[in-house]
């Protein structure tokens, strides 16, 4: 034998999914949605559409669009109750992740005046602590300066600041070059000297190039 495989006592036990369809989707030949959800619902997949083929889109939201537009009802979408309801849909099967806490996270965005705090009254802001906050920023380093990634992440250790996310994603600026966004505990002193805003100084003179999205208030459950 070749290779770090190593025996086990232990019996193999394959997911299974936590619902079955509603409808026969033996008819199904390919399937859309974003690679996410795919990953989410492997379970099902593997046993009701195992071998059909999978087709990444950039959202849940667009694979149903896309499969509105198909006169042979031989494609599905992996995406909302909402979605399939907007481009007037058949729901095939319901609840098809595999855990039943999975959720998604989204970003309410708005065109306007730089605001970082915008969540809330004054008063709400006031009585949060920062631990009860969180935020997110974003850079570009030297990929050719050996260690240039550590150094920027190096900075959050140095003002004892909690990561919660990490992600890269290719910058389109060059072949390999990527964005890191990183999201983290704390927001910004409002006079301007706190543990955050000395970090985004050091961390602008670390890497190529930084940017600050903006902090809001933790909702999740602790």
């Amino acid at each position: 034998m070749s290779g770090d495989a190593t025996p086990t006592p232990e019996t193999p036990r394959p997911m299974r999914p936590r619902v079955q369809p509603l409808k026969d989707i033996r008819h199904i030949r390919r399937l859309l949605s974003h690679p996410q959800a795919f990953g989410q619902c492997e379970a099902f997949l593997s046993t009701y559409l195992k071998g059909v083929e999978r087709q990444d889109v950039s959202s849940t939201s667009k694979a149903a669009e896309i499969v509105s537009r198909d006169p042979t009802g031989a494609t599905a979408a992996i995406s909302s109750k909402v979605a399939a309801q907007v481009h007037d849909l058949d729901v095939l099967a319901k609840g098809i992740e595999d855990q039943d806490d999975n959720t998604t996270r989204f970003f309410f965005l708005c065109r306007g005046p730089y605001n970082e705090v915008s969540v809330g009254s004054d008063a709400q802001q006031e009585r949060e602590s920062d631990q009860s906050w969180k935020t997110l920023v974003a850079f570009t380093i030297d990929h050719h300066a050996p260690g240039a990634l550590a150094d920027a992440l190096m900075v959050f250790k140095t003002y004892n600041l909690n990561l919660t996310s990490i992600n890269s994603r290719p910058s389109r600026l060059s072949p390999w070059h990527y964005i890191f966004f990183v999201e983290f505990v704390g927001r910004k002193a409002p006079n301007g000297h706190g543990p955050v805003n000395e970090a985004f100084a050091e961390l602008k003179a670390t890497t190529v190039d930084c940017r600050w999205y903006g902090s809001w208030i933790n909702r999740l459950k602790r």
